[in-house]
């Protein structure tokens, strides 16, 4: 079993071992998305994810069990509810995460952050534009926030164009909390003018299909508010076909529907992606996804799915991880993974996710990791352990940017007992298969050394070969 990058690299062919070429499996006329809820970084989760031996802060771990699901869609969007400010790092209600949050999101396979919503001016001007400085080093796209007119005029709708399909983004918000920053720096708040003017300008583009991200809603209430119906029924007399909500912290429910005789989707809150929020109906969130369609010049919906993420804070080798849990049967693999205390309230937000939604959502059906599923198996992996390939300080490779560029889709980030990051290849059931891989990247890309390595929660062990 091997998991790299994106899993629809998967269905790639790998023409030469020392020139990896993928060829794209998807129908050129089919683009999926997925949409994610609020990425908080409140303080207790700051600490949980410093490393004090490396000075540097880890989220990575904590996005594990969701990656393979973000990872089978073309394009994934999630709301980027803090600021890259700088330090001190803070949490509520002022948000400045650690620079190291972004970079594990990318690596869970988001391509879009929205910056956008009520947190976008903590920390001043000086916070939009680091953000977006941040984001941008990263190569990461990103709307909503812009340093200036003429930025906003040159990237505003975010366009994505792929598979034929040219998709406009847009992303407002209701406020700032009562913090403004000054011009020339601008935040896109929900204002009708504003939004005519940008709806008219994705026609201009000649968008196939325009999605609206709306930050909107009343905390913690688990229906929509009537402000939120006002703007929705806004966007669709204006042409836009799909309008996402985030920021009541809780779960609301989604509705695909008709409209002027053209069908749409509404997903009115998909509560909290990763927080510290610990409370009933708050404790997790929601991820959607569909894939639209082109045919004869005309962009549809083809499908629309979702499932529910709940968070689990855990301690593992001296550190703290919140773990976003798709539903399955963890402690069937790893009993210490969670206590009875921690079962009942997973089983519960499930519970309570599936009970709104059986009254209240249209249209879309629910996505459940199965055991014997390739995603289940990578669970039980997780959860069991795995062997892999450990490249060593000091192996010779083509280059020093190897691992960011040829290796980037098969190298992943392990964090060893004694605090120190490793980077290895693959994640396999047995030392042969681990093996193969090994004489694989010796053949092509890296020599010598080069080590099996079983890894799991509790270990992290030298194989002999």
């Amino acid at each position: 079993m091997f998991l790299c990058g994106k899993s629809k690299y998967l269905n790639y062919v790998l023409i030469a071992c020392s020139c990896i070429v993928f060829l794209h499996g998807n129908a050129q006329q089919e683009l999926s998305f997925l949409f994610a809820g609020d990425v908080m970084s409140h303080g207790p989760q700051i600490a949980a994810a410093r490393n004090e031996l490396t000075d540097s802060y880890d989220y990575d771990a904590g996005f594990q069990f969701v990656k393979p699901i973000i990872e089978q869609h073309d394009i994934a969007i999630a709301n980027l509810e803090v600021t890259h400010a700088g330090k001190p790092y803070s949490g509520y209600p002022q948000f400045s995460a650690p620079d190291e949050l972004s970079p594990a999101l990318m690596n869970a396979g988001f391509d879009v952050l929205l910056t956008c919503n009520n947190h976008s001016c903590d920390g001043g001007a000086k916070g939009v534009v680091r953000t977006l400085d941040i984001l941008d080093k990263l190569g990461i796209k990103h709307t909503g926030t812009f340093r200036n007119k003429a930025e906003r005029d040159l990237n505003y709708p975010l366009m994505l164009n792929q598979n034929g399909m040219k998709v406009a983004i847009l992303n407002y918000t209701y406020g700032t909390n009562g913090i403004v920053v000054a011009a020339p720096l601008i935040i896109n708040y929900i204002d009708s003018a504003v939004i005519k003017k940008d709806i008219k300008r994705a026609k201009e583009l000649n968008a196939d299909y325009i999605i609206c991200t709306m930050h909107w809603g009343t905390e913690y209430e688990s229906l929509p508010s009537a402000y939120q119906k006002k703007w929705e029924k806004y966007c669709y007399e204006l042409g836009v076909d799909m309008v996402i909500g985030s920021h009541p912290h809780v779960i609301q429910p989604m509705q695909k529907k008709v409209v002027n005789g053209k069908e749409k989707l509404t997903v009115w809150s998909m509560g909290n992606y990763v927080s510290n929020q610990k409370d009933r109906y708050k404790n997790g969130g929601l991820m959607v996804g569909t894939t639209l369609k082109k045919e004869n010049g005309k962009v549809s919906i083809k499908e629309v799915h979702h499932s529910f993420a709940y968070v689990h804070i855990n301690q593992e080798k001296g550190s703290k991880y919140y773990y976003l849990l798709p539903e399955f049967n963890y402690t069937e693999f790893r009993q210490d993974f969670m206590a009875d205390s921690a079962i009942f309230k997973m089983q519960q937000f499930f519970a309570d996710s599936r009970k709104l939604f059986a009254e209240h959502s249209i249209g879309s059906s629910e996505y459940i990791v199965s055991q014997e599923s390739e995603v289940g198996n990578l669970y039980k992996s997780y959860l069991l352990g795995y062997y892999s390939v450990l490249l060593e300080e000091g192996a010779d490779t083509k280059s020093p940017e190897l691992l960011k560029t040829e290796l980037s889709n098969y190298m992943h980030k392990v964090i060893e007992p004694n605090g120190k990051y490793a980077y290895v290849s693959g994640i396999y059931n047995t030392k042969e298969e681990a093996l193969g891989n090994k004489r694989f990247f010796q053949d092509c890309l890296v020599s010598n050394p080069l080590k099996i390595v079983f890894i799991s929660p509790q270990e992290f062990t030298l194989i002999e070969e």
